[in-house]
């Protein structure tokens, strides 16, 4: 399962299953050893002129390595994996709605034989299905017997299973014989049109998450975007190999710090490196890894579940009439914790007292009065204006024509 961690950063570091240490440790000693090696060979076989040429490659090696987008690639490529592997996750079906129904519709000591059946074929169903996908469920089931040893499944059942011809797959019988068990209900009058309605619609929504799962196991990531995304990774640090060897050549020893150990592409190897190996590790989370999902654990929780609400919760009410308290109380631990009590962003608008007065029918009229003479006063003031405007105009026509 999923590695759960609720530590303080300092001893988060200090983790190991799961952690970024455990995924690149082999690249980052193999990454170092090759390096050595190949400062060794500068070091002792290279004469001075050697040296300068093999700077040389190395300030090519350094500008090559700025060419290869590895951010871009590795955060597309993570981003991508991150997203189908939790929608991989909400594919994992759950029988809880389905018991939860099936209790309500066959309530009763009568139907308890019913109940029980369906609950253990909804965890046949699931051990069957997650054996075509999972790795740790396929080592519990490698076989159907195994499920049968596991009482799953009878003698009966186990026979028409393997006499069936389905060259496509039968993961989905199990499912069959819950509908064909609710028709026989619906049939003996037990339950009506409505609860069968209701009962078939939580099969089909239990049955679809098994469906979803293998069509993640048949649809992978295009073969050739991994590709891509590996060889950029492993081919910049190959590139890194020689870009980051310390320059020995006497000019560059004069005017350059020389150091022997490459604490920023050792930083580099963490970040991508470590970037890539999430891809890697989530791209099938029904693996062996430390962070794929244990649905083992899933299986049984679901067993558990499934024949509890099928036998001792069905028909489980306890007394009802006990009143209700309107708060409910604190411990002293729990009371010194400041909640925030969230508000409307409107909370603190105010209006003033004018504002929210309530305007009343005679005041529409009184302020529409007051708009009509506003208008009429406006087109006096209007024409006087005119008027004047004209008047001044053949007043300077008049002056202008006694001038000349």
């Amino acid at each position: 399962m999923t590695i759960s961690y609720d530590e303080e950063f300092s001893s988060l570091m200090l983790r190991w299953r799961g952690s970024i240490w455990k995924a690149v440790l082999k690249d980052l000693i193999g990454f170092y050893i090759a390096y050595y090696i190949v400062l060794a060979f500068q070091w002792y076989l290279l004469d001075e002129k050697g040296k300068e040429y093999f700077t040389g490659w190395i300030m090519w090696c350094e500008i090559g390595a700025q060419y290869i987008p590895l951010s871009f690639l590795l955060g597309f490529f993570v981003s991508l994996i991150v997203a189908r592997w939790w929608e991989q996750f909400n594919c994992i079906s759950w029988p809880d709605k389905m018991m939860i129904m099936v209790s309500a519709c066959l309530p009763g000591n009568e139907n308890i034989v019913v109940r029980q059946t369906i609950a253990r074929w909804s965890s046949l169903q699931a051990a069957i299905a997650w054996s075509g996908v999972s790795v740790k469920t396929l080592k519990r089931f490698p076989t159907e017997r195994h499920m049968v040893a596991s009482r799953l499944m009878t003698e009966e059942e186990y026979d028409l299973y393997m006499n069936t011809d389905a060259p496509h797959g039968k993961w989905f019988i199990p499912i069959l014989w819950i509908v064909n068990l609710i028709k026989l209900q619906k049939k003996k009058g037990v339950i009506d049109s409505v609860q069968m309605d209701m009962l078939l619609k939580q099969v089909y929504s239990y049955r679809d998450g098994f469906a979803m799962l293998f069509v993640y196991d048949w649809i992978k990531i295009p073969l050739v975007y991994t590709q891509v995304v590996a060889i950029a990774t492993y081919g910049y640090f190959f590139i890194c190999l020689i870009g980051r060897q310390p320059k020995l050549d006497q000019r560059s020893m004069e005017k350059e710090i020389t150091i022997l150990f490459p604490i920023f592409t050792t930083f580099q190897m963490l970040f991508y490196l470590g970037w890539l190996k999430v891809g890697q590790y989530l791209m099938n989370p029904f693996g062996e890894d430390d962070d794929d999902f244990e649905l083992n654990y899933v299986l049984d929780r679901n067993t558990a579940i499934a024949h509890m609400m099928a036998t001792e919760l069905a028909d489980q009410l306890p007394s009802i009439g006990a009143p209700m308290v309107p708060a409910v109380p604190h411990t002293r631990a729990s009371f010194k914790i400041q909640d925030v009590i969230p508000k409307s962003h409107l909370a603190g608008f105010k209006l003033s007292e004018a504002e929210m007065k309530l305007i009343k029918p005679e005041d529409l009229e009184e302020h529409e009065r007051l708009l009509e003479e506003t208008k009429v006063t406006n087109r006096q003031r209007l024409g006087t204006l005119v008027r004047a405007i004209e008047k001044k105009s053949r007043t300077n026509a008049t002056i202008n024509e006694d001038d000349e």
